[in-house]
């Protein structure tokens, strides 16, 4: 009888066993393909490539020169813009074909940007999505903060060196074909529901603001804009001379129909007071 009894414990507790293996596994099979592999390498033992700088870190095949890339991103942004006051190290991640319609993303908790992700190849995404993330991450150092939505896609889109034509096409063509909403009804929405416009006249607008100033004087406007007025008009007045949004649009909207010819655009002349 005691024989039998150990038999069946030692049945149910091996059933129990299998069970909870067979569950592990059901529910590691659910997470994201990425995650399961960097899980599995590290229980198996297996060292993952990683490289680390003052700017990224980045783990997984071609560690090195996904980051090498990374710092030299982040290096002319800087030489563009300016220096951030703040950095805090962020991981970014690379899964190519798993983001779906979704080419990248930049994931903050402030004070600190805590991951770029690109569902790209990097040859897909330099020039284009890996530039486009890492802008909106220097940018939340830069100014310590998140901000307007329709200003900071079009901060990051201008930094897709490679798509720049393709956009100031897109911009005339939504023009053209009247699609265009006011300026003031997507500045402060910090929404998606319009994202096509905010993307599209956000970058227009940034385009058109930076051929004016120049980049670092962009940067001038966003840091009054963010840290001192907090009032884009008054920002516009100080750094572009626009008593409004309005004027600003008026201005834009002849720099599209004549082109986007940014070369020849008339210069700021002197911050205002």
């Amino acid at each position: 009888m005691k024989r039998n009894l150990l038999w069946k414990a030692a049945f149910l507790v091996g059933y129990a066993l299998a069970l909870a293996v067979f569950w592990l596994a059901a529910a590691r099979g659910a997470e994201p393909d990425g995650e399961r592999l960097t899980r599995t390498e590290t229980e198996f033992g297996r060292r993952v490539p990683e490289y680390r700088s003052e700017y990224v870190r980045v783990a997984g095949p071609n560690a090195a020169e996904i980051g090498r890339r990374c710092d030299a991103i982040v290096r002319a942004l800087e030489e563009r813009y300016g220096t951030p006051e703040y950095w805090r190290v962020f991981p970014v991640r690379y899964a190519p074909n798993r983001g779906g319609a979704v080419a990248g993303y930049t994931e903050y908790a402030e004070p600190n940007v805590t991951e770029v992700a690109i569902f790209q190849t990097l040859d897909e995404s330099v020039g284009a999505t890996l530039d486009h993330e890492l802008t909106h991450a220097f940018f939340f150092y830069y100014l310590h903060k998140n901000f307007d939505l329709m200003l900071n896609e079009g901060l990051a889109q201008h930094s897709e060196y490679a798509s720049r034509a393709r956009l100031r096409e897109l911009v005339c063509a939504r023009y053209r074909a009247g699609e265009f909403a006011p300026l003031a009804a997507l500045y402060g929405l910090n929404r998606y529901d319009r994202a096509g416009l905010i993307y599209t006249e956000g970058f227009g607008v940034v385009d058109f603001l930076i051929a004016r100033g120049g980049s670092k004087w962009f940067a001038a406007f966003m840091l009054d804009l963010t840290r001192e007025t907090g009032d884009i008009d008054l920002s516009l007045w100080r750094f572009y001379g626009y008593a409004s949004l309005g004027e600003l649009e008026e201005d834009w909207l002849e720099f599209v129909r004549g082109g986007q010819d940014c070369a020849n655009t008339r210069a700021v002349a002197v911050r205002k007071e």
